[in-house]
C-alpha cells in the first residue's frame, strides 16, 4: 500500500478513531472527503489523515463536533465550551439512575459515532464511574455501568481478533476484566484479549506464534502472591516484549525483573506501546493486507 493511501481500518490504526466514527465525521459533519475505489472502498490519503489529527486536536480543546469543519475550512472562529462532556455523563447518568438501558445504549451509540472510543472512555465513562464510586447509593449504578461497558467491549475485542497473518497483542485480565477491555479495544488494531489470565504455561501457543508481538496483563485486581507466581514464574524467560499494567499495579505488588511495570492510565500505556518501535500500529502492520471498510470479524481462539 502507497504512503498516501490508506484504507479505513488503517487509518483508524493511525488515529484511533473507529471506522463507524470516521464514516459520520464525513457523512454527517462532511469533516474528511475521502476519495473511492471503483468498488466503492474509502481510500484516505496524507491529506486526508492530518485533517483527523487537526480535528482531534480541536475536540481534544473542547470544540464540539459540530463547529470543527467551520474552523478547519477557515469560516468561523472557535466558540470552545466550558465543559463539553458534562451534558454528556449527566445523561448516562440520568440513564442509569433509571435502570434505562435502551437510553444508555442509545446514548453510547451517539458518543462513539461522533468522538473516538478513547475520548469516550477518558472524558465521560472514567468520570462517571469515580462519581458513582464517590456516592454512598452509587454501587448498583455503578455496577450496570460497568457490566454494560464489558458488554460493548467486549464484542468489539471479538472482532478485532487477528486473522491468519496479522501480527498481535495478547492482552490478558487479572480479575475485573473491565480495564484490560478499556485499554486494548480502543486503539482498534488485532488483539487477542482474553478475560481471565492463564497460568504462564498455558501462554505456550502464544508463545510460539510468530504473529505474536508482545503480553500484556492488565490488573484489574491484586493477584495476591501465589497468583502472581502462576502468571510471572521467575524462572521465566521469554523472548518478547512481556508487561504489566492496571489500576492494582501497586509498588507493594513484586514482579520478575523480566516483566515490564508500566504504570499510569491508558494514554500512559499507549505512549510505551508507540516507544517500542512505534507501537501496535506499526509492529507489522503495515506490511499486512489492507482491511476494508468492514474491518476484522476474527473469533478468539
Amino acid at each position: 500500500m502507497a504512503s498516501n493511501d490508506y484504507s479505513i481500518q488503517a487509518i483508524s490504526e493511525r488515529t484511533g478513531v473507529l471506522p463507524v466514527t470516521l464514516r459520520a465525521w464525513e457523512r454527517r459533519y462532511g469533516l474528511i472527503r475521502p476519495a473511492r475505489t471503483a468498488r466503492g472502498h474509502r481510500r484516505y490519503s496524507d491529506e486526508d489523515l492530518d485533517r483527523i489529527r487537526r480535528v482531534l486536536g480541536w475536540l481534544e480543546r473542547g470544540l464540539p463536533i459540530s463547529q470543527v469543519r467551520a474552523v478547519l475550512d477557515g469560516e468561523g472562529g472557535p466558540v470552545l465550551a466550558g465543559d463539553p462532556w458534562r451534558s454528556a455523563v449527566e445523561e448516562a447518568l440520568a440513564a442509569l439512575e433509571a435502570r434505562n438501558l435502551p437510553r444508555l445504549e442509545q446514548w453510547f451509540q451517539r458518543q462513539v459515532a461522533d468522538y473516538a472510543l478513547d475520548k469516550v472512555l477518558t472524558h465521560c465513562c472514567d468520570p462517571l464511574r469515580e462519581h458513582l464510586r464517590a456516592r454512598p447509593d452509587g454501587t448498583a449504578a455503578r455496577s450496570l455501568l460497568d457490566s454494560f461497558l464489558r458488554q460493548k467491549l467486549g464484542g468489539r475485542a471479538l472482532a478485532l481478533a487477528p486473522g491468519r497473518a496479522d501480527p498481535a497483542w495478547l492482552v490478558l485480565a487479572v480479575g475485573n476484566p473491565l480495564p484490560a477491555l478499556s485499554r486494548a479495544v480502543p486503539r482498534g488494531v488485532p488483539v487477542w484479549c482474553l478475560e481471565e489470565a492463564p497460568a504462564w504455561g498455558a501462554l505456550a501457543p502464544w508463545l510460539a506464534d510468530p504473529r505474536t508481538r508482545g503480553v500484556l496483563w492488565v490488573l484489574g485486581e491484586h493477584p495476591g502472591r501465589r497468583r502472581a507466581e502462576q502468571l510471572w514464574p521467575a524462572d521465566a524467560a521469554p523472548g518478547l516484549p512481556v508487561w504489566c499494567t492496571g489500576p492494582a499495579l501497586t509498588d507493594e505488588l513484586i514482579t520478575p525483573p523480566w516483566l515490564r511495570r508500566v504504570p499510569g492510565d491508558r494514554a500512559a500505556l499507549y505512549a510505551a506501546w508507540d516507544a517500542l518501535g512505534a507501537g501496535l500500529d506499526q509492529s507489522g502492520l503495515q506490511d499486512t493486507p489492507a482491511r476494508g471498510d468492514a474491518g476484522a470479524t476474527g473469533v478468539v481462539s
